[in-house]
């Protein structure tokens, strides 16, 4: 089970950095303007309509929208701030990550005293 949350822990962070890095390119190379436009009409892909409807999506599509109005105002700073993103991102991956493995531990450690102590109240 913790390699599984480790696992997705991990894949979220490599998602959200790479994400950044495109939104940056997108931004850097001028199109964050029809970015913008284009996020705008996003329709439910029909895969998730029967569980994601419209109501669930607009705030979504206007979360993306200002974020990339957030990184048009921040253009002459985006090449240094994602490298810094980046290096947060990664740097609050480590943390988390020792976090969950701290926790396992403890859960194990829990688990076998536990059972321990339920063997040792049987045999008295």
């Amino acid at each position: 089970m913790t390699l599984l949350v480790l696992a997705l822990w991990t894949g979220t962070i490599w998602v959200l950095t790479g994400l950044a890095d495109w939104l940056a390119a997108q931004v850097a190379t001028g199109e964050a303007a029809n970015l913008a436009d284009i996020i705008a009409q996003w329709p439910v892909p029909p895969e998730l309509a029967p569980w994601i409807g419209e109501a669930f999506l607009l705030p979504l599509r206007d979360l993306f929208a200002w974020t990339v109005g957030v990184l048009e105002s921040l253009l002459p700073f985006l090449p240094g701030l994602v490298g810094i993103l980046s290096v947060i991102l990664w740097i609050v991956w480590f943390i988390v990550t020792g976090l969950i493995v701290v926790l396992a531990l403890l859960g194990h450690w829990a688990l076998s005293k536990a059972q321990r102590l339920r063997t040792n109240l049987r045999t008295t």
